[in-house]
This record gives C-alpha cells, structure tokens and sequence, in this order.
C-alpha cells in the first residue's frame, strides 16, 4: 500500500513538472498574456546587418519575431507619411531625429515614454516620448589616403567644406541625394544654419561640377571611396570608422560647420502592433542594444551607461557644430529640399 502511494505521489509530481515546464514555454510564447503575441514590423534605417543584429537578440529575449525592411531615411519618412490611413510598420529604427520630428508633426508616431529613457538627456529626446534618441554621430569628410597620393601626392588634407570647392576636386567626391538621405540633409541643414540659406544654396552650386555622384544612401559615398572609385566620402563619421575597420584606407576628418545625427527611434502611431512596438523600444533602451550598436557603427550612445566604443571617436573631442539644433532642421527640411532639387 505504500509503495502505492509512493508511486501515485511520483507520477503526480511528475505531471506537475510537465504542466509548470509547459506553462512556462506558453507563457513565454505569449499564449496566456504574459508576453506580447504577434510580431514587430520595423523600417530600419540602420544598415540592415545592424538592425538584424539586434532583433534577433530582442526575439530571444521576447520571443516576439520581426519584420525588418531597409530604407533610407528619406524614404522611410516618406513611406511612414504616405501609409498613415492604413499603416504597415510599427517601429522606426535609426535616422537623425529631425526625420522624426517631420513625422511627430504631421502625427504619424505614437507617444510613448519608455521608463528606461529616463537617462536620456533632454535635448537627446522628444519631451512627449514621439521619439527618443538611441546615438549620436557627426558629419565628416572621409578620404581614401591611397587614393590621395596617387593623385595629390602631398599636398594637405581638406580640413573645411569650402576646401572640396577646389577644382582639382572635380569627380572624386561623393555625396548622398539630400532630398533622400538623411546623411547629407543633416551636413546641409547644419550649413544653412552656420552660413544661411542663400549662402548654403551657392555653396552646393559650387561643389555639384566636383561630384562623382549623389546616391540614394547616406553610407555609399564612403564605401565607394573606400574602394577606391573616387577620392573623398561625405558621411557620417562613424560609416567612415566601420569602413576603415573593414580593411580600407579611410582618415576623416570633421570640418566646423559639422552637423551631427541624434539617431532616433520611433513607434508608428496606428500599426498593426503597437504593444509589441512598445516592448522594442524598451529594450532598445538597455544597455545591451547600445553596446551592440556603438561596437558595430562606431557611433556614440546617448545613454551615460553605454561606453565610446573601442576605434571610435568622442563626439566632444571634434570640430563639430555645437550650436547645430534637429529642431531647426526638421522645420526647415521641406523649404531647403525644395529649393536644393532645383540645382543642376
């Protein structure tokens, strides 16, 4: 009889192991609640290795699966504007903040405060939580040094914008499309802030006759010169490390007048995910993320936890335009596209 009992009281111990083990793989799964179902459609404008990176780990923490699609910031801001009666995606990831603030404005995102912005610093962050900064990273102009000797021997290194007007420029400079590019919106909106509209407008006149090409994206000009295609890149600074990472002959340099991204993310307001959009930005905003991000886009986190990244380079440290203001940027960003798609 009691070796019965000792048997019944095995096999309801052991049901009950199996019912708490599968219990805990539903819960994690999000059958009963305790994890959001579904999954988290993302317009990434990290490069799309970046993006997957840290999806991936936020699936394995989540178990929330991803969509992810690549784009420009250009165009992610305007399909983001033009999907906004029948939104695809839920969360914007990456490009500077003024992009954010063009779709905070026209009410396309989602305010959401995530607890784990709280040291964030304000100017790094929208007061209403339409988008919080996730990095920061400033113009610069990058040059292959190979390149350089093979054409200009010794001469000096450009160290300002006006310098890439000489005409010995002609062809070996590349500079991404602003109208599509959040890379070269940001080194002109900074211009027209340091110089003026008029005075930004003839500049750009100036240097079109020394372009190679203005390509969709931000990061091209600064592979293509790593390659060895043309001479000079203007980038951001932290394309230009990864770059030079990679094996290839790249110095930067960051000019006065220098803009700088404070790289956003966003929930889209409406999406077909919104709960999910939630935990991402949570996430997005532990340490983790940041380490993974900085280590591989040689940017600088917004968050104090976060350290500069081994081969990066402290913001602080450069010429940059400590006066450049996103806000300014944002609101100007129609008027100074308009008027640059007009250049020949």
């Amino acid at each position: 009889m009691a070796r019965k009992k000792s048997n019944t009281s095995l096999i309801s111990l052991s049901v009950i192991v199996v019912v708490l083990i599968a219990g805990f793989f539903m819960y994690k799964s999000g059958v009963f609640g305790g994890k959001v179902q579904g999954k988290v459609t993302v317009y990434s404008i990290f490069q799309e290795e970046e993006a997957r990176m840290l999806l991936e780990k936020f699936k394995a923490e989540t178990g929330i699966d991803y969509d992810v699609l690549r784009l420009p910031s250009g165009e992610a801001v305007s399909r983001v504007q033009n999907e906004m009666g029948k939104p695809q995606a839920d969360f914007l990831m990456g490009g500077p903040a003024d992009s954010h603030e063009v779709l905070k404005k026209a009410g396309a995102l989602e305010a959401y405060v995530s607890p784990n912005a709280s040291d964030i610093p304000d100017n790094m962050k929208d007061k209403d939580g339409a988008w919080t900064g996730f990095y920061l990273n400033p113009i610069a102009i990058g040059i292959n040094e190979k390149r350089w000797k093979e054409k200009y021997g010794t001469a000096a290194y450009p160290q300002t914008f006006k310098d890439l007007l000489d005409p010995k420029f002609k062809g070996e400079i590349g500079m991404s499309d602003p109208a599509t590019s959040g890379t070269s919106y940001t080194a002109v909106a900074s211009l027209a802030q340091v110089w003026g509209k008029d005075e930004m407008l003839k500049y750009m006149t100036q240097l079109l006759p020394n372009l190679k090409e203005r390509p969709k994206s931000g990061i091209e000009p600064i592979q293509k010169a790593g390659k060895g295609e043309y001479t000079i890149g203007i980038t951001f600074l932290g394309d230009q490390i990864k770059v030079k990472n990679q094996g290839n002959p790249i110095v930067s340099i960051v000019p006065e007048a220098a803009g700088y991204e404070v790289g956003g993310l966003a929930i889209v307001k409406n999406g077909p995910n919104t709960a999910a959009a939630k935990k991402l930005m949570d996430y997005m905003l532990t340490k983790e993320p940041g380490m993974i991000y900085t280590q591989s886009a040689y940017s600088v986190s917004v968050k104090p936890s976060v350290p500069i990244p081994q081969g990066g380079v402290d913001i602080k440290t450069t010429k940059y335009n400590k006066t450049y203001s996103l806000w300014t940027a944002a609101e100007q960003r129609k008027a100074l596209q308009d008027a640059l798609k007009d250049l020949k």
